[in-house]
């Protein structure tokens, strides 16, 4: 199996209560560490987020900041990614990765080499009912419309060709990928390995959350007026 190599771009805003936790996750993943890199992007926090992520800071993972807002952020991890990288994975803060994750997409890689753009199954780490019902259906509806959220796996070529828009802090990521489309092959690529926090669901409320996720659809003028409220 090829070991591809992997630049995991993971834009933080005052995520003082969970950025170690997040760190935690990403340095214990069971991959060569010679073969992916973590890179943090603090944007514009007013907490200890950038201190704490900075005592997490090795030869693989990386800490440095941005513009406040979370399209700029990903975009300027995206200029930090090694030379090296072949695949890079944006992940939200609030997103743990297993320990075989890259195993796991490597390997499907190989068995599908014709995709260029993806994302994973997501669990919300929610063991309820209204928990384990949402898991099923926001997934359900990324892999229906060929979206990603979460989690963006992104082939290296087409890194360069699309940005994330920088006007948008909501919805941004459903543009992304419609973006993205133009130039490459879709994945979804079933896994147990990927978990989110059901913070946000659990303070707005399930049904709440299914109204706000459906803003993500709206054209851009819209989108341009809607914030995306921080949960912590």
């Amino acid at each position: 199996m090829h070991r591809r190599f992997f630049s995991i771009v993971v834009p933080v805003y005052n995520e003082e209560r969970i950025i170690e936790k997040a760190l935690e996750y990403l340095l214990s993943i069971e991959y060569p560490k010679d073969r992916y890199e973590i890179i943090v992007v603090e944007n514009g926090s007013t907490d200890a987020t950038f201190a704490l992520a900075k005592k997490h800071e090795s030869r693989n993972c990386h800490v440095c900041q941005s513009e406040k807002g979370v399209s700029k952020a990903r975009n300027f991890g995206a200029t930090q990614c090694s030379p090296d990288m072949e695949w890079c994975i944006f992940l939200d803060a609030d997103t743990f990765l297993k320990k075989n994750i890259l195993n796991e997409i490597s390997a499907y890689l190989d068995a599908h080499p014709d995709v260029a753009f993806g994302t994973t199954t997501v669990w919300l780490d929610d063991e309820t009912f209204a928990g384990r019902f949402w898991s099923r259906y926001l997934n359900s509806t990324d892999r229906l419309v060929k979206i990603m959220h979460r989690a963006h796996i992104v082939r290296r070529d087409l890194i360069d060709k699309v940005s994330y828009d920088e006007e948008l802090v909501s919805g941004e990521d459903m543009k992304y990928s419609r973006a993205l489309a133009k130039y490459g092959k879709y994945f979804f690529m079933p896994t147990d390995q990927v978990i989110t926090s059901a913070r946000r669901f659990k303070q707005k409320g399930y049904l709440k959350m299914f109204f706000i996720n459906m803003q993500s659809g709206l054209p851009k003028h819209l989108l341009k007026r809607c914030g995306w409220e921080a949960i912590r």
